[in-house]
């Protein structure tokens, strides 16, 4: 069932977690979903998608069914990285909560076209932001992402994890505050103008445990390759797909992407502008990422690091990871326990 490419749609296996809750409920999930007219998906590919209308008929019928006003909050509780396809694998599987929360900036579009993903860094607070542009989505999808944020991060960092604090854009909801205090076991501020999760951010560049470079960035791949067909009219993602690919080459300038985009350098610059962003900063926050995916690694040399990330000089390469970082390349790779 894929959807228009100008509606807001999310990954119809999202649908899933809802029919998990369900059961857990003691509802049959077929009975709410024929009453929605909606099929229980049967695979999760990212192009089959769900419109804000038919996610929010069927948060209204399950809490109907459930008397349960809080229900989104257990969906959330049961999504598990298979529902959000490779986001949810490659999220797993990240080496920093900074790792992770950059995967869901980058990515999240796969799952939702509903949230626009940033972080903010003050002091000793780390904070993850999400802002809802559609207006036509229910507030137990706003319950189960927020539950889902806390869940992965628990599950990845620590299962007592509590955040510094949280705010929500659902209303304040009355005798059922006990179940978000008890779920999120933190300060919460409801009613706000976005959804935001605050760290310590001594935490967030901890490695985790299950971290491993080689299946984050297969997933990376397998997410990128769904954006490109999933938002073929994103101009931020195609900008990013093609400097992935061609990071290596030295003619990676503003007017070499624009000419593979078939539209002039200027064209581009506005484009890109609209989006709050520039051809400079997608750049650079790739290489980023991938520079210290790289250092990580101990097969590949920071020469060669230099090299696929497109730097005419390894000094270059290592003025910018210092900047990026704090530390130079080896320096880094010492830090970890890798020498090289």
């Amino acid at each position: 069932m894929p959807q228009e490419q100008d509606r807001p749609s999310t990954i119809a296996a999202y649908a899933f977690a809802i029919a998990t809750a369900l059961k857990q409920a003691g509802i049959d999930p077929q009975e709410v979903f024929d009453a929605c007219e909606l099929p229980i998906p049967t695979v999760t590919d990212p192009m089959h998608r769900l419109t804000n209308q038919e996610v929010s008929r069927l948060f209204a019928e399950a809490v109907r069914r459930s008397g349960d006003p809080a229900f989104g909050v257990m969906v959330g509780e049961t999504l598990h990285p298979g529902n959000l396809h490779a986001l949810g694998y490659a999220m797993m599987s990240s080496t920093t909560l900074r790792d992770f929360c950059e995967r869901l900036k980058n990515y999240y579009r796969i799952v939702s076209q509903n949230a626009i993903i940033h972080t903010e860094e003050e002091g000793d607070e780390f904070s993850l932001i999400t802002e809802a542009p559609a207006a036509d989505i229910c507030w137990e999808t706003h319950d189960a992402f927020s539950a889902l944020i806390v869940r992965f991060v628990r599950f990845i960092f620590d299962p007592e994890f509590c955040p510094n604090s949280v705010d929500l854009m659902r209303p304040d909801p009355g005798e059922l505050r006990h179940r978000y205090e008890a779920y999120f076991r933190c300060p919460i501020t409801y009613g706000c103008e976005r959804v935001a999760f605050r760290f310590n951010t001594a935490d967030v560049d901890l490695p985790l445990p299950g971290a491993s470079n080689e299946l984050s960035q297969m997933h990376d791949q397998a997410a990128m390759e769904y954006l490109k067909k999933l938002e073929k009219s994103d101009i931020v993602n195609r900008v990013r797909t093609i400097v992935v690919g061609e990071l290596a080459s030295h003619a990676l300038t503003k007017q070499h992407v624009a000419g593979r985009m078939c539209m002039s350098p200027r064209s581009l610059q506005m484009k890109l502008a609209a989006r709050d962003t520039s051809f400079q900063e997608i750049l650079d926050s790739t290489r980023k990422s991938l520079a210290v995916a790289y250092m990580e690694q101990s097969r590949t040399t920071i020469t060669e690091a230099a090299y696929l990330l497109g730097f005419s000089e390894v000094s270059n390469f290592t003025r910018a990871f210092k900047r990026w970082t704090g530390k130079s390349p080896r320096e880094f790779r010492q830090s970890l326990g890798i020498e090289h």
